[in-house]
């Protein structure tokens, strides 16, 4: 489910024309070839094992390695299985006001999307991660996005994202349940 959920999500952030290039940071083998097959750059997640903040230690390892050719970085989650381009390219387009700007999730808790533009991306994931992105100066993007903001960490979340209409690569895996 969740290598389908990843496949759904750059399958949609790929058809966004102001994306110049994607990323995708994992430590997972399979994770890794499937975004390859889709065209996306791989990392190596170098984060060690008991690193007490994984996610934003390869997030902020992805960005130094990013950054290298690219000033503006956005960081999307990869469990949006219902993300629609369209949604995508608006928040970019929004986010492009600000230096640093989130969009938070369904619940307004998580976040679902973290952009930078021209200035580091000083990642706050984890647990109650839209007040800590919004507290460290990040601008909240407030538009109309329901598949961008329908991230899945629960069954409640997958059973939103299907109402919203999940991709081709989810639908299958959700079906072979």
């Amino acid at each position: 489910m969740v290598l389908a959920m990843l496949v759904d999500t750059l399958t949609a952030a790929a058809g966004v024309g102001s994306l110049r290039s994607i990323t995708v940071i994992t430590p997972d083998e399979a994770a890794a070839a499937a975004a390859a097959g889709l065209g996306a750059d791989v990392l190596a997640d170098p984060t060690p094992e008991d690193d007490p903040d994984p996610l934003n230690t390869a997030i902020t390892a992805a960005e130094r390695v990013v950054a290298e050719g690219a000033s503006n970085i956005v960081v999307l989650q990869g469990d949006l299985p219902a993300l629609q381009t369209q949604e995508l390219a608006e928040a970019i387009s929004a986010a492009r006001h600000h230096r640093r700007s989130f969009v938070a999730d369904r619940l307004g808790t998580g976040t679902a999307v973290l952009c930078a533009f021209g200035t580091a991306l000083h990642p706050r994931f984890g647990p109650d991660s839209s007040a800590r992105h919004r507290r460290s100066g990040a601008v909240e993007l407030t538009g109309a996005w329901p598949g961008l903001r329908c991230d899945v960490d629960t069954p409640a979340d997958l059973t939103a994202a299907r109402q919203l209409g999940v991709g081709p690569a989810t639908a299958r895996a959700v079906a072979h349940r």
